[in-house]
């Protein structure tokens, strides 16, 4: 779905595996510790284990990046997180993945208040340079800015949604908004492209689950 609204996203993407060869994951405007966007390149093995285990819950990487706004290698995650329930075992399990080193970048948007958004990555070799720490932050922060609050829909695509969930027509919210039939039909038919929807009515359920429409996201 990123690729619906970053044009460039293949670019950055190289750039990701050329830092974090091993794989990254990337977590996009978290609100109630559920991402809008959930990308991971990990090996599939690794990611299987790490959801049927849940190591979401005692990974020190992801408890970092919660709490702190910035970036640092893994290894120089505080003592106290990698010794909290299975932290230095998540650790530890995924080197047998090749994820020896890695990194973790968190933002909460150019406001500082925003919802998070995290980009964490790993390789086999060496300790990320602190560069290439800023090259990870300054990727992530590309996307925050691309995708923004809202999924990456712009203000007259989420009415087109908050419309259609409210019960009216193409014709009658085109009647309602000034517009022609077909504008409000592309304005539909881009917000599901960008939300992964099979339909529009399917685009207004995952906005509404998202909080995108009805209320302002919070974290």
């Amino acid at each position: 779905m990123l690729h619906n609204i970053l044009p460039n996203m293949e670019k950055l993407e190289s750039r990701l595996r050329a830092i974090v060869p091993a794989g990254y994951m990337l977590a996009l405007n978290i609100r109630h510790l559920t991402p809008e966007f959930l990308q991971s390149t990990y090996p599939a093995d690794w990611v299987a284990i790490y959801t049927d285990r849940r190591y979401v819950m005692f990974d020190p990487v992801v408890a970092w990046a919660r709490f702190n706004v910035g970036a640092t290698r893994w290894s120089e995650i505080p003592a106290g997180l990698l010794c909290g329930p299975g932290g230095l075992h998540v650790l530890d399990h995924g080197r047998q993945f090749g994820l020896h080193y890695g990194g973790v970048v968190s933002s909460r948007g150019p406001s500082g208040d925003h919802c998070l958004s995290v980009l964490s990555g790993a390789r086999q070799d060496r300790e990320l340079r602190p560069a290439e720490l800023k090259i990870l932050a300054s990727i992530l922060d590309k996307m925050i800015g691309a995708v923004g609050q809202h999924a990456g829909l712009t203000e007259v695509e989420l009415e087109a949604l908050r419309d259609l969930a409210a019960g009216l027509t193409h014709n009658e919210i085109a009647d309602q908004r000034g517009v022609s039939p077909a504008t409000v039909k592309k304005r539909l038919e881009r917000a599901r492209e960008v939300l992964g929807g099979r339909n529009a009515v399917h685009a207004v359920a995952i906005a509404t689950r998202r909080g995108l429409i009805f209320t302002e996201p919070t974290f």
